[in-house]
Parts: structure tokens; sequence; C-alpha cells
């Protein structure tokens, strides 16, 4: 099929995680038209060198601005082709709005979920709550979760007895909530996931807080590799908070050649 010979080759892309620009570029490569949905303005920085139909920066707090948006195509650029999800695996709350609006409305939809890496040197837990269930009593542990949890997760492990440190990204979002948590400011460190293998500006952190365990998401994707990596190479715990299962009536792929399969088999009535 030769998309470019189609009348409708535009394609919705909402992103959130480290995949989303690589698939852009790839997608432009085979032909295909591309709006991206960012959540900041930061966030939309890698996608500045692609000739793209539109950027749209901010986050899609409602079910009705979804909606808008696809509806808005439909008038004004004969509509979206198809919706694909490329959102964070730990975004819960987006997904089964996006896929609930597109199943009302008749929008092809395509959710990608990253895989679930397969790495051994861990300990899975499914709610900070299960960190007490470790003997953490004056341990140093560093949380590399984000901020959305991070007040949640620094309470269960105070409650451990254990000393709290934190890795948060370097925004305004990530900077105000850790601030209004209870962490000390000498104990967090503002930083974006190193792009080195090696992970070099964590092992520092490690050392110099004397940490011994780490606490991560299973997101999947190089951030959750690299501290793997890190927690062996180093002789530390590491703790996975687990993925949340995946939303209902929502079938998903795990990879780009799929997702160009799903796309190239779409029937648009």
């Amino acid at each position: 099929m030769d998309i470019k010979k189609k009348c409708q080759s535009h394609l919705w892309l909402l992103t959130g995680t480290g995949e989303g620009h690589v698939f852009a570029e790839s997608l432009l490569k085979e032909g295909w038209k591309i709006t991206v949905s960012v959540v900041s303005s930061r966030a939309s920085i890698p996608y500045e060198r692609f000739s793209l139909e539109n950027v749209l920066v901010g986050p899609l707090s409602s079910e009705d601005e979804i909606r808008s948006v696809i509806l808005n195509a439909r008038k004004n650029k004969n509509g979206f082709y198809c919706v694909v999800d490329l959102t964070h695996p730990f975004a819960l709350n987006i997904t089964p709005a996006i896929s609930k609006v597109c199943r009302e409305l008749g929008q092809p939809f395509i959710r990608y979920e990253r895989p679930i890496n397969n790495l051994s040197n861990a300990f899975l837990i499914e709610s900070f709550r299960d960190l007490a269930n470790y003997n953490l009593e004056d341990k140093s542990i560093l949380l590399a979760i984000g901020s959305r949890k991070l007040k949640e997760a620094i309470l269960e492990l105070k409650d451990s007895g254990a000393k709290v440190y934190a890795r948060v990204l370097s925004n305004p979002e990530s900077l105000k909530k850790v601030l209004a948590s209870s962490l000390l400011e000498k104990n967090f460190a503002l930083l974006n996931p190193s792009l080195s293998s090696d992970g070099e500006i964590e092992k520092a952190l490690i050392r110099k807080w004397n940490i011994d365990g780490v606490v991560c998401r299973q997101s999947g994707g190089a951030t959750e590799k690299l501290w793997h990596h890190i927690c062996l190479s180093m002789g530390i715990k590491l703790w996975i908070l687990t993925r949340p299962s995946k939303a209902e009536l929502i079938d998903s792929i795990d990879s780009y050649d799929e997702l160009s399969k799903r796309l190239k088999s779409i029937n648009i009535k």
C-alpha cells in the first residue's frame, strides 16, 4: 500500500516516552503526515527538526479535549487516519480516555506499550507499601520514580526507618512536587536521565549519598535498564514498582514494526 496516494495519511501521535521522536521520524520516512502531542515545551524539543503538521503542547486533561482535537482535524484536515498512543505506561488516565473517545467516534486507535525488560537483579513491588516487608532501618534509599507519587513513596520509606533521597527530573513541575514533600533539600538532585550507557552521574549520586538501594518503575526503555546495570555493577539492591495492568478493551503492540504493519492493515470506511 502506498500511503502517499491515500487521501488520509495523517496520524496523531500522543507521546510521553523516549520512543516518541524515534517513531515519528520513522513514520515520516514512510510517508505519513504527523501531528504530535507533548505535555510541555521541553518535551517538544526533539520534534523541532521534523517537518510536522502540528505540535500540540500541554496535557490533555479531559475526554472533551481529546474529542475536540479529533473533530477539529476532521473539520479542517480530513481527519486522522489513526491515533497512536505512545504515552508513558505509568500515565494511568490518558490511555483509557483516548481509547474511549476513539471508540465513540469510530476513530482507529493503536496503543504502543513498551515490552517489559527481562532482567533479574531486582525485587518487584506492587506498591510502595511493600517496601515495609524489607529491613530498611537506617538504609539510604534513592527514589528514581518521577515526581507524581514521590510524596507517597517518601512517607512509606520514612515509616520503614530509611534515609530517603531522590533523583527528580529537571523541570518546574517536578521541582514543585519535591519541594512540597518532606524531603530535605540536600537529599534530592535535579537532573535528567543520563544519556551515557554507564550512568556516571547516577553513580556519583550513589557514592555521594552512600546509597544502599534504588527504587524505580517498571517503565521499560533505557532508564529502567540503566538502573539495572548501575545497581548490579555497584552491588546495591534494586526495587522495581510493577507496571499498572493494561486497560481493558485495549490491544497494544510493542514494537515499531508491529505498529507499521497495524497501520497498513486499517480499513477506513
